[in-house]
């Protein structure tokens, strides 16, 4: 990735999912009005290892959509989304997490908001919408903050300026 790409994306999305199908889904079917880019990874330990290594800015929306369920090619289990929401808020905690529930796994969704899930989304037909509505509030509340922040940052230093100049004024009146 080359620097202005990395300037121009404002939206990164991380899809955690064991189930190949779901992942092209999503993949393709993700939406955005803003530069995004989309990064799968089959299994928890490849996410958490990314995460530990790559330096994420803070100024652009992460958004992870992680799966529940995840199996090695021997058909045993590996690291779970809660475990992987858990490993995320640790390292990570500005990454928006979205977890994906299949119809058996809908009765973590009060335990996976606790550890910081903004959403719990059903593997369904309208799972698409959803997804790209959450991804869309999420963009539109980071973008907000930090525009709070740069007006912020910009009424400071106009004070400043002010109180510098008025100061300067005030001695070279007091000095004449």
């Amino acid at each position: 990735m080359d620097t202005l790409d990395k300037i121009r994306r404002k939206i990164a999305i991380y899809i955690v999912d064991y189930s190949i199908e779901w992942s092209d889904i999503l993949f393709n079917g993700i939406e955005c009005s803003e530069p995004f880019y989309i990064k799968k990874f089959a299994n928890g330990e490849e996410f958490i290892n990314f995460l530990k290594n790559e330096k994420l800015s803070r100024r652009i929306t992460h958004v992870a959509l992680i799966g529940y369920t995840f199996y090695d090619e021997k058909n045993q289990t590996l690291m779970n989304g809660i475990e992987i929401l858990e490993s995320l808020k640790k390292i990570k905690p500005f990454v928006n997490a979205i977890m994906l529930a299949n119809e058996d796994e809908q009765e973590y969704g009060g335990y996976v908001k606790k550890l910081g899930a903004v959403a719990v989304i059903n593997k369904d037909d309208s799972a698409l919408l959803r997804i790209n509505n959450h991804i869309a509030l999420l963009f539109s509340k980071q973008a907000l903050a930090q525009r709070k922040k740069d007006f912020k940052i910009a009424l400071y230093i106009w004070i400043g300026t002010i109180i510098i100049t008025a100061s300067y004024l005030l001695i070279g009146y007091y000095l004449i």
